[in-house]
């Protein structure tokens, strides 16, 4: 996503800061570039808890097969958008009984079913109604590829049956009245810039499907694959390239069901959030304050970690790395060499806590007070994934840039609005 300081100062001056924009322009085209080369088997779902902002969710509408929940909540929030509960599809350990209970009432088209006991759980609630709920099955799998920065398969995990424990699973859930296995689910991991090891993951993921479905005699009229590509946040990665993946992706599956009739008529869902708006998403602040002290220059801004939680590292990193991050005021891009113009600075936000630092020993072009600084790569789990309420500040403006239009996607909101 490319925001330049003049339309920047535009949408400051009209909107206040900070805020937040979505460039769904931007979004969409990438979209369109991975649907068009994926075979036609396959469905792309929308996963809510990247960015459910409720005219994202809108707009998003007509360009998805259907959405992944992973509450309740989030059920609510794409009936109010507009979404047909029949094609969603929840996953998610330690669902409740009232979650599993809001689900079925609500017409959910499948519930990816996290656990024996879970199973139990939601057949009570269907009997109880005298529905039959369907379901995938979620499996952790035994391996999962190394370049995938955050797993939630591979090892012992709260996420889905394990592997080795899937067959006796699958009697449970093919003996429970309250329910009709439709398929299986497989979201090994997260985060990936590898093609080649996404691809490795489908496979991997494929294989497993093909040896149960063989055991168990299964026709499935679907296999949830997850998904787990990657975006670029930090120096030295690079973006995948999305047409490229999706041909090799989709030559892989294709040869695949050749290979195995039996899912001559099987759907194939990957469920995808950072990788659709992830890229198209920037928190812009306002310096307030320059202080230098003790041999360094602080920028102090007037939005932190409060609204833009993961550009501090804490948010699913082991190590403090900057994210893309632009004086928009005054151009230049980060840079290896240092000069007196480049020099590097700390930029903060303005709590009452170190952990409040957004980038450190930056090297952008030297700020100012009432410049406006850019976090790039911040349109996924950034504005719902971080503590607005911490210190009672005001929360930022959601923009939405959409054809020659940018509306206001969620106004401003001070911490009493929250009372």
């Amino acid at each position: 996503m490319e925001l330049g300081g003049t339309e920047a100062e535009a949408l400051a001056k009209a909107h206040g800061t900070p805020f937040y924009l979505y460039d769904l322009d931007a979004a969409f085209a990438h979209l369109a570039a991975l649907r068009t080369s994926l075979p036609d088997v396959v469905d792309l779902f929308y996963c809510v808890k990247a960015n459910g902002n409720r005219k994202v969710l809108e707009a998003f509408r007509s360009r998805v097969a259907g959405l992944d929940l992973s509450s309740a909540g989030e059920l609510d929030m794409a009936v109010a958008a507009g979404y047909d509960p029949k094609h969603m599809s929840i996953a998610g350990p330690g669902k409740t009984h009232e979650d599993l209970a809001r689900c079925v009432d609500g017409g959910v088209g499948i519930i990816s079913v996290e656990s024996v006991a879970e199973l139990g759980r939601l057949g009570k609630v269907a009997r109880e109604r005298g529905k039959v709920q369907d379901v995938t099955l979620r499996i952790n799998p035994i391996q999962t590829p190394k370049e995938f920065a955050m797993r939630m398969g591979g090892g012992a995990s709260q996420f889905g049956v394990p592997e080795e424990e899937a067959e006796a699973a699958l009697d449970a859930v093919l003996a429970e009245p309250g329910v009709r296995l439709v398929g299986l689910h497989i979201y090994a991991g997260t985060q990936c810039l590898e093609e080649s090891a996404i691809v490795e993951n489908m496979l991997g993921s494929l294989a497993i499907v093909l040896r149960l479905a063989e055991q168990k005699k299964l026709s499935l009229e679907v296999v949830n694959l997850g998904g787990g590509f990657g975006i670029p946040y930090f120096s030295g990665q690079a973006a995948v390239d999305t047409p490229a993946l999706g041909r090799a992706l989709g030559a892989k599956l294709e040869e695949w069901r050749m290979a195995n009739p039996r899912f001559s008529a099987t759907r194939f869902i990957f469920e995808l959030g950072r990788f659709l708006i992830g890229r198209y998403g920037t928190y812009v602040a306002r310096v307030t304050e320059i202080k230098e002290t003790r041999g360094k220059r602080y920028v102090i801004l007037d939005g932190g970690m409060h609204h833009c939680f993961p550009a501090t590292g804490n948010f699913g990193s082991m190590v403090k790395k900057n994210y893309p991050v632009r004086n928009l005021s005054r151009g230049g891009a980060d840079t290896e060499v240092e000069s007196e113009a480049n020099a590097p600075q700390e930029i903060c936000g303005p709590l009452c806590t170190p952990m409040d630092s957004m980038a450190r020993a930056v090297r952008i072009a030297r700020a100012e007070p009432g410049d406006l600084v850019g976090f790039f790569a911040s349109g996924a789990y950034s504005f719902a994934a971080s503590p607005l309420l911490f210190l009672s500040h005001d929360t930022p403006v959601e923009l939405v840039k959409l054809g020659a239009d940018v509306a206001v996607a969620r106004e401003r909101m001070p911490a009493t609005r929250f009372w």
